[in-house]
């Protein structure tokens, strides 16, 4: 077997994918249906270089290894998705795989996710109330219109306004909640994300182009076409209830540490680069969708919260700012361009703003740009 590259061996069966898994990233597993979905999700991919093969194998015990950190693990199998992303698997935690390994750590999250029909956009929101020296958030619902299914065609339709989730957290061992928040999309948010995933409302396609200085390339572009056969379309509602959630979570990882690993798990799909390339396609053809730029003097009622919520967190917790600060400067010291970091991290930007002292090592970075 050792002959084998470590992809052959990957999808050579169940057995050996194990073997493998278990070799190179320590996985204690012998979860059979996991290695089944794995061996029959690799071999889909058709793969004709090593090259292929080597980054395709690096790509999913990279993914695996992350979900292991995190406490996700391959008993989870039927809450983990095997997304084909070009010449890879990616793998992808789901909202439930996610709660288990929060549970495994000691906490149980329960969420309250509201899809809001464009009549009910000012009768239903979550209220903010104090009890016992805490914050806690209720739900207003004084609904016009009941009908609240979410599918892709309503997505695309813009039949929601909003959609709000509020996650509560609680300590299992000590029996008391140690988080509440809340957060709300806007459906053009929402939208901004399922046309351009991956796994999207639309297809995407990745094209060679030239760059100013004539430097190849590689673009992504959205077509028109539906994308009948994906995760946006086939289960709307769970790829709705993961991104807000996502977003809601940005806002109590610093509270709570302990989840990290498991949050990021959650999260890494998100991250992952698709590498492949459409050849021979025009991008005169394709209708482009690009993300605006983030304009730091103009900034959305979102955004707005968004800085407000760090300006929260770091008043209480003074060090994020500090960390914040240096995560900036390296990127600034890489030679990152300054809209890029903007576009990235302009709820810290806008608050560093606030401090003569921290401005005056980053600002002229941004000076065009503030």
């Amino acid at each position: 077997m050792s002959e084998l590259s470590v992809y052959k061996q990957l999808v050579s069966d169940p057995k050996g994918c194990l073997d493998i898994i278990k070799r190179e990233i320590g996985m204690k597993s012998t979860c059979l249906p996991f290695a089944v979905k794995a061996v029959t999700a690799l071999s889909s991919l058709e793969l004709k270089t090593e090259y292929d093969e080597l980054n395709a194998a690096n790509v999913f015990l990279s993914g695996m290894q992350t979900l292991m950190q995190g406490g996700i693990k391959a008993e989870d199998y039927d809450k983990i998705d095997f997304v084909k992303r070009g010449k890879t698997i990616v793998l992808s935690a789901r909202v439930e795989a996610f709660y288990r390994a929060a549970a495994r750590k000691g906490y149980r999250i329960t969420d309250t996710i509201i899809a809001v029909p464009k009549e009910d956009f000012e009768t239903t929101y979550f209220k903010e109330n104090f009890y016992n020296g805490d914050i806690v958030y209720t739900v207003e619902d004084r609904r016009v219109n009941p009908d609240r299914t979410v599918n892709a065609e309503r997505l695309i339709q813009k039949y929601f306004s909003k959609f709000l989730c509020r996650l509560d957290i609680h300590d299992i061992k000590q029996n008391k909640r140690v988080a509440m928040t809340v957060c709300e999309m806007s459906i053009d948010d929402m939208l901004s994300i399922a046309k351009t995933s991956e796994q999207g409302l639309y297809k995407s396609q990745w094209v060679k182009v030239k760059d100013d200085n004539g430097n190849i390339k590689n673009k992504k572009v959205i077509t028109e076409q539906p994308n009948t056969d994906t995760f946006w379309v086939k289960w709307t509602g769970e790829m709705v209830n993961k991104t807000i959630i996502r977003r809601a979570l940005k806002r109590v990882k610093e509270v709570l540490p302990e989840l990290t690993d498991s949050i990021y798990a959650f999260e890494q799909d998100d991250y992952i680069e698709e590498n492949s390339v459409v050849e021979n396609q025009t991008v005169i053809d394709i209708p482009i969708e690009e993300t605006e730029d983030v304009n730091l003097r103009k900034l959305t009622a979102e955004q707005k919260s968004e800085c407000q919520e760090v300006l929260d967190l770091w008043t209480a917790n003074p060090k994020l700012a500090e960390d914040k600060l240096s995560e900036i400067k390296q990127m600034i010291e890489s030679g990152k361009d300054a809209q890029e970091i903007v576009n990235e991290e302009y709820a810290s930007i806008v608050v560093l703003q606030k401090s003569k002292k921290k401005w005056a090592e980053i600002g002229g970075y941004f000076d065009e740009k503030s």
